[in-house]
């Protein structure tokens, strides 16, 4: 119950209605190159997906945890019924991607160009595939036990191994959560749409509450969660800037910048 009246909660307060500046300014893409970067992201992370039983580690690397994430976990986990879980696949996967695209859909249309509304949405998948991309390399390589499997937080007597079960850290739906809404408020600063405020307040909220539900349903740690929140918001306000600045400034100079665990190549 508590997990249906959050959900609905959210989708309300995405509901509310959302105006547009008049005369959107445009910003730099390119259909090839940006479509190639997130088609290619995305197939990386379809395809580790797919493949995870061969390339998740069979036994954890990283075992163990610490007194900060312990006394988090003890002080969120709600129980083994899997409502935490649920709700934050249906808010990660359904409620706040579709609520992010329909607001830069209906910004851009009231802005005067509804076409440009599709290039928000190219930027902000863009930046959210690469952030999930990122984030799928990071935990097949560490391999962290999931608190869930190390406290025995289940609700029959046994279960079967998974694959998943030692792929904690970091947070793939904070991550995406933090990504996405992290890009969709910097398109629409860049933009000059007036409900700016709207996407930053409602999107990162929403984002946080992704967040806090994984704890929650026992499937991520603390640490997990703050480094999938800093990721994905580095994500998504460093490489809209960084790849698709405005048309009316210059553009970055050429070169690798740094980013976490990594390099964003600017041309």
């Amino acid at each position: 119950m508590r997990a249906a009246a959050l959900v609905a909660a959210v989708t309300a307060s995405l509901a509310l209605p959302l105006p547009a500046r008049p005369d959107p300014r445009p910003l730099r893409y390119d259909l090839r190159r940006d479509g190639a970067i997130a088609g290619t992201a995305l197939a990386f992370w379809v395809g580790t997906e797919l493949s995870k039983e061969r390339l998740a580690p069979s036994a954890c690397r990283f075992c163990g945890t610490n007194a900060l994430d312990a006394a988090a976990r003890d002080a969120l986990v709600w129980g083994h019924d899997g409502h935490a879980r649920r709700a934050s696949d249906v808010l990660a996967f359904g409620i706040l991607p579709a609520a992010l695209a329909g607001h830069q859909l209906l910004a851009a249309r009231g802005a005067g160009d509804g076409k440009e509304g599709l290039v928000d949405l190219l930027i902000v998948a863009e930046a959210a595939a690469l952030a999930a991309t990122l984030n799928q390399i990071v935990k097949l390589s560490v391999g962290r036990q999931r608190p869930f499997v190390r406290y025995g937080n289940w609700a029959g007597p046994s279960r079967e191994p998974d694959p998943d079960d030692n792929l904690s850290f970091y947070s793939g739906h904070t991550t995406l959560a933090f990504a996405l809404a992290s890009a969709a408020g910097t398109v629409s600063s860049m933009r000059g749409y007036e409900s700016t405020p709207w996407v930053w307040g409602v999107g990162m909220t929403a984002a946080a509450t992704i967040g806090w539900l994984r704890i929650a349903g026992d499937k991520h740690y603390l640490t997990d969660v703050l480094v999938g929140a800093a990721t994905g918001t580095a994500a998504g306000v460093l490489l809209p800037r960084l790849l698709h600045g405005r048309e009316d400034e210059a553009p970055a100079a050429s070169g690798f910048v740094p980013v976490p665990f990594g390099f964003v190549y600017v041309f």
